[in-house]
């Protein structure tokens, strides 16, 4: 991942290193970025326990208390620097949009664990038509029989751009296909698209009948 800047004009948070026409300050550098990122999204979407961390309904838990539970519970060496800056600027400028900030608490917009006790309520998305999905080949086959379930997550994920879609299903190998889904199928099935990112949409299931197609990325 990039490294962070702060603009020491304007405060804000940069993924370049000058803004306001002068030279952006260092905040954190691409590696330690992408560790906090990742730490962020397994415990608040995951494993809260993990640092006893106190979750709301809505999975809202406080900035203040996750800066604590990472430098005096989870490595107090390996995150001795942390301030709760840090946790804001990767939030902010997550390319994903996973998390969100409000009145001093953050929780992750999607991706929660089936077994969380979180009900997000998010919005109804009532005029896309396409969305796409990310796979293998070697679960295309039972996809096609048994449709598209969250397995351990509350929703499955389905993304408006096919990109997006390919760059997840690297993460589970390199024979991948990517799927086009009717939304308008997955509605006649009693499935409501619902809006996590200006990226991603959510679903309880994709019913086989609502692939539309098969996109191999490499024909």
């Amino acid at each position: 991942m990039r490294s962070i800047y702060k603009c020491v004009i304007c405060g804000s948070y940069t993924e370049d290193t000058v803004h306001c026409g002068v030279q952006a300050r260092l905040l954190l550098d691409g590696k330690l970025r992408s560790r906090l990122s990742h730490l962020m999204t397994y415990l608040l979407r995951h494993d809260p326990s993990a640092v006893n961390l106190s979750m709301d309904s809505e999975g809202w838990v406080s900035i203040d208390e996750l800066v604590h539970a990472l430098r005096d519970k989870w490595d107090p060496k390996a995150y001795s620097w942390l301030t709760k800056e840090h946790i804001m600027a990767v939030a902010s400028l997550d390319p994903k949009g996973r998390f969100e900030i409000r009145d001093g608490m953050i929780r992750a917009r999607y991706g929660h664990n089936k077994s969380l006790d979180v009900n997000i309520r998010y919005e109804v998305d009532s005029e896309v038509r396409t969305l796409y999905h990310g796979t293998t080949k070697r679960a295309l086959v039972r996809i096609m029989r048994e449709g598209i379930k969250p397995m351990n997550r509350k929703y499955v994920h389905l993304v408006l751009d096919p990109r997006d879609a390919y760059e997840v299903a690297l993460r589970h190998g390199n024979d991948v296909v990517i799927l086009k889904i009717n939304v308008d199928c997955l509605r006649r099935n009693d499935q409501q698209i619902l809006i996590a990112t200006d990226r991603i949409r959510l679903t309880d299931y994709v019913p086989p009948q609502c692939i539309e197609s098969v996109i191999d990325p490499r024909n």
